[in-house]
């Protein structure tokens, strides 16, 4: 196993070692289960939070409409859309002490309704659950209107069916997050003074590398005043997001981190965030090579092994993004 030595830690003068091996998906439980023998600081591991205990707030969850839920139950393959029920969340939501969620649409037409539609079954969904959820603003491409209409909708959209923030997916707009048919919107998110969330997980060319870090960096420094959030951390070209972006969330991301960087990596790209950037998301029901029954569990297990203390924890669990929201835990 090829490794690389960062030298001493600071705070404790214990020599660190970074994880370059790559863990096949079998792999991957023994590298949480194994990482209290391979993590060399054990007096930062015996400060670590009770991520179980702490309150969360999952910033990033995707909820699928009824008809979209019952087409997969219906079929025979384990498609992860018939878990994003949201009696299932629910359930989930309970079992692993997640006090609030915050419903993110797609900004695609094709799996949900069109803009105004989504938007109202948001608004609807949330008042019969205030308690529990809250659900950022969908936007989608249509076309040369999109400059046209799509701010008008999105105050609708927040003064009107009383929604919280703005979700933009570029990849399924195919429009670049830095382009300037997206001024006019994020103008209109200034104005309402609501927080932007912008997928960001580069993969492939064309369209999925319209949430860039590099991007998103462009239009923080036009809108210095919107609280943007860059969701999955940047996904690959997380050093992007590191220097260019400020709020980020750690969702689908996660145990990819793992697989590629060992515990000890990922350790150390989350210290380097910080966790006064860190937001707690998981992009539930869709996680890397994780079943949608297991996503709290995998991500829960892996926070365990993160040296965050007890108060940074929950700063990342809850704090920042209920500052972000002027929200409440309760």
């Amino acid at each position: 196993m090829d490794r690389e030595v960062f030298g001493k830690d600071t705070e404790t003068d214990v020599v660190k070692e970074r994880v370059f091996s790559q863990p096949t998906v079998g792999q991957f439980g023994n590298e949480i289960a194994n990482a209290k023998t391979r993590d060399l600081d054990t007096n930062r591991r015996s400060k670590r939070a009770n991520w179980r205990e702490i309150p969360k707030i999952d910033a990033n969850v995707h909820l699928g409409t009824d008809e979209l839920v019952d087409f997969y139950k219906n079929r025979d393959d384990d498609e992860i859309w018939k878990y994003s029920d949201l009696e299932i969340i629910k359930g989930q939501m309970e079992k692993y002490n997640v006090k609030k969620v915050i419903l993110q649409p797609t900004n695609d037409g094709y799996m949900y309704y069109d803009m105004p539609q989504v938007n109202q079954w948001l608004s609807d969904v949330v008042a019969q659950n205030k308690d529990i959820l809250k659900a950022f603003a969908d936007i989608q491409n249509n076309g040369s209107y999109f400059i046209d209409i799509t701010p008008s909708l999105l105050e609708k959209a927040i003064l009107s069916n009383g929604l919280s923030g703005l979700m933009v997916n570029p990849s399924s707009l195919a429009i670049d997050i830095d382009d300037l048919s997206m001024v006019p919107v994020l103008r209109k998110a200034a104005e309402l003074e609501i927080p932007v969330m912008v997928q960001s997980y580069p993969s492939m060319v064309g369209s999925f590398r319209a949430g860039d870090p590099d991007k998103i960096n462009r239009m923080i420094k036009v809108f210095p005043d919107i609280n943007f959030i860059t969701a999955c951390l940047g996904g690959m070209k997380w050093k992007d997001a590191l220097n260019g972006v400020t709020y980020v969330d750690i969702s689908y991301v996660l145990p990819k981190f793992v697989e590629i960087y060992g515990i000890e990596g990922t350790n150390r790209i989350l210290r380097a965030f910080g966790a006064d950037r860190l937001i707690f998301g998981t992009n539930y029901p869709n996680v890397y090579k994780t079943h949608a029954l297991d996503v709290y569990e995998k991500y829960l297990s892996i926070l365990e092994m993160m040296d965050f203390t007890q108060e940074e924890a929950e700063k990342i669990a809850y704090g920042n993004i209920s500052k972000i929201m002027g929200i409440k835990l309760g």
